[in-house]
């Protein structure tokens, strides 16, 4: 590479004619200067110019230092004296290569200077002379340069973040303050972590950009933006949350799991923490887990009377599984926690396998997976049936092994509790067949089956009357009347973040497995099958449920649709006229054709060719007004 002279490289890519070379050198001569400042300087290029076609001559990556991230272990590595000398910053570290930028990719003697400081292999980029110089301010002076973001994000708020912290050790506030005014890379992460705390957050997304670093914040099962951090602070901010959660700093390749014990103010808090490497650099994800949340109890999670009647009577079952199902971040394991906290005693061995442990729960045995190294849900239910339990609790049941080993389990005299990624009630029969259960096993050993979906409250301090759209109402077969109770919505204050909602409630779907549900799952009856027999016997279905929770004030037909909308409620069509019905209706008001639905009086299942409930005497004609059989 000293070979080449700039000059020479400048003219033969044609950002200089010779005579413009001339003239530099001459005034370069005079002036002394290094050739390049003073091309600048005469204006025969600009740096960036000089910089792009160095670039394509050499065969060297250009790159932008305000949008690239630099990691503080390759800052480390070469003092800032030999930075300022030869105008380089070190990048990255990669193995043993270390990856710098430079002003002059022509310089032997400072590629020398920063192979015997650093021990590394160099791999050059090409920055500009005033990039180099902001970002040797920048990087080894990241006290100072943090300081301002620090501030503008919170002034002086202090952070009561405090790493590994058991509750009661006694620090009091002056040690907390002196954490919070600690170096100002450690108060960023703090500052992130507490406000997503003090916002309600569940999860923590810090994700690379190709311009910046995002800080979003998942609240009430939705992200919101929360930070915009400039890129250079990426890797700063990327390495103290690795350090944090016990990673592997140097390795930027796999993705890597942690996690992080702290305090904020007065909770105490568990971090799961994972990195994923991405386009941009590596994502990392903070899963917030309040020990808090294992505490609600049954009855404050948004269930009916006739809901929670039917849950008490499942989970005082003898023996027998109890399913819970629905998609992630549907608060299953809150449920199975509260079912844990209602019914634990002295006088019963109660064990739960999960992955990992989210919450501790005194008085119940709780055993974390090590897929590595073996123990996975099946091998520790098979071992753990030899330690006498009398309630099991599975994370999931994820695989043929280990829902055969549960089956087992309940028939033998065990009450198991498990959650399952499902839809609806009647779609979980489908699941279980599909992991190789025997029909007759499915009958003999579950004793219910529990669907649930999370749908954000109505904020109390911003919420107004109004009425749906008709086109909302139609949806669902829903008719206003005079008389009818109002629907709300959040209109946004400063309480909800401008949302309109502020938590979250749960709206459910229990399927107890009666004589006659397991009369036709024995004979391998469809989903479709089991559902209308079901809402005939009286199963509230998530629709209805979340219906209720509209008309009662608590969340809007907006979330309704959002978070409960399936095929069976809403995607059904009239299977001659193709016309699309709402949940409610007894035929199709195009054409008139029969179809299936249930009595709103006894919810007994009803067939438009009838004029009175089978069940009840009801007259159905009365229900629904306007319309006539044919």
């Amino acid at each position: 590479m000293g070979k080449k002279r700039l000059g020479e490289l400048l003219v033969e890519t044609g950002l200089l004619t010779e005579e413009q070379l001339t003239r530099a050198l001459t005034e370069q001569r005079s002036k002394r200067g290094k050739l390049g400042e003073v091309i600048v300087a005469l204006g025969l290029a600009s740096e960036e110019e000089i910089a792009q076609a160095l670039s394509i001559q050499l065969g060297i990556p250009f790159i932008d230092l305000k949008e690239t991230p630099v990691e503080p272990q390759a800052i480390e590595l070469i003092t800032e004296k030999v930075a300022r000398k030869h105008l380089i910053l070190p990048i990255s570290i990669e193995q043993r290569d270390l990856h710098i930028a430079m002003a002059d990719p022509l310089s032997f003697e400072a590629f020398e200077d920063v192979r015997f400081a650093s021990g590394y292999t160099i791999k050059p980029a090409i920055a500009t002379r005033t990039d180099i110089l902001w970002a040797i301010d920048q990087h080894y002076h990241l006290g100072s340069s943090l300081s301002t973001i620090v501030k503008d994000i919170a002034e002086e708020r202090l952070v009561e973040v405090v790493q590994d912290l058991k509750e009661g050790d006694g620090r009091d506030t002056e040690d907390l303050r002196k954490k919070s005014e600690a170096a100002p890379i450690i108060r960023m992460v703090n500052l992130i972590v507490s406000e997503a705390v003090e916002k309600g957050a569940s999860d923590i997304h810090v994700e690379p950009t190709k311009t910046n670093l995002l800080i979003r914040n998942r609240v009430d099962g939705l992200l919101r933006k929360s930070l915009e951090l400039p890129k250079w602070v990426q890797g700063a901010v990327i390495s103290r949350i690795k350090i944090m959660a016990k990673m592997d700093i140097a390795e930027k390749r796999l993705p890597q799991d942690g996690r992080i014990g702290v305090r904020v103010g007065a909770k105490t808090l568990d971090l799961r923490v994972s990195t994923m490497p991405a386009s941009y650099g590596e994502k990392v994800v903070i899963r917030i887990l309040d020990f808090a949340n294992a505490q609600i109890p049954l009855d404050g999670m948004g269930m009916g009377a006739k809901t929670l009647l039917e849950m008490e009577g499942l989970i005082r079952k003898p023996q027998g599984i109890l399913l819970v199902t629905g998609p992630t971040g549907s608060g299953k394991t809150t449920t199975l926690y509260g079912i844990l906290n209602r019914i634990k005693s002295l006088e019963r061995n109660i064990t739960t396998i999960e992955d990992p442990i989210e919450y501790e729960i005194g008085g119940v045995n709780q055993v974390a997976t090590q897929e590595k190294i073996g123990l996975t849900f099946a091998s520790t239910l098979r071992a753990m049936l030899r330690q006498d339990p009398d309630i099991i609790m599975l994370g999931e049941m994820r695989d043929p092994e280990t829902t055969t080993i549960a089956m087992q389990a309940a028939l033998t005299g065990h009450l198991v509790f498990s959650t399952m990624h499902t839809n609806s009630c009647a779609a979980t029969v489908t699941r279980l067949r599909n992991l190789g259960v025997p029909p007759y096993l499915i009958a003999s050993t579950i004793n219910g089956i529990v669907a649930q979906r999370l749908v954000r409250v109505i904020c109390t301090k911003c919420r107004v009357r109004y009425e749906p759209p008709e086109h909302e109402l139609t949806r669902i077969g829903l008719k206003r009347k005079k008389g009818d109770a109002p629907f709300y919505r959040g209109e946004g204050c400063t309480a909800c973040d401008g949302t309109g909602y502020r938590g979250r409630i749960g709206v459910f779907e229990i399927l107890p497995f009666t004589q006659s549900i397991r009369d036709m799952v024995c004979v391998d009856a469809t989903e479709t099958d089991i559902r209308q027999m079901a809402v005939a016997e009286g199963m509230i279905t998530l629709t209805r449920d979340a219906l209720e929770k509209v008309k009662d004030g608590v969340t809007t037909l907006k979330e309704l649709y959002r978070v409960v909308e399936t095929e069976e409620e809403f995607g059904a069509t009239c299977p001659e006229c193709n016309t699309a019905l709402g949940a409610g209706f007894v035929m199709c008001p195009s054409c008139g054709h029969s179809l299936i639905n249930t009595c709103p009086s006894c919810q007994k299942m009803v067939s438009s060719e009838w004029k009175f409930c089978p069940y009840c005497r009801h007259d159905f004609l009365k229900s629904v007004p306007g319309r006539s059989f044919a």
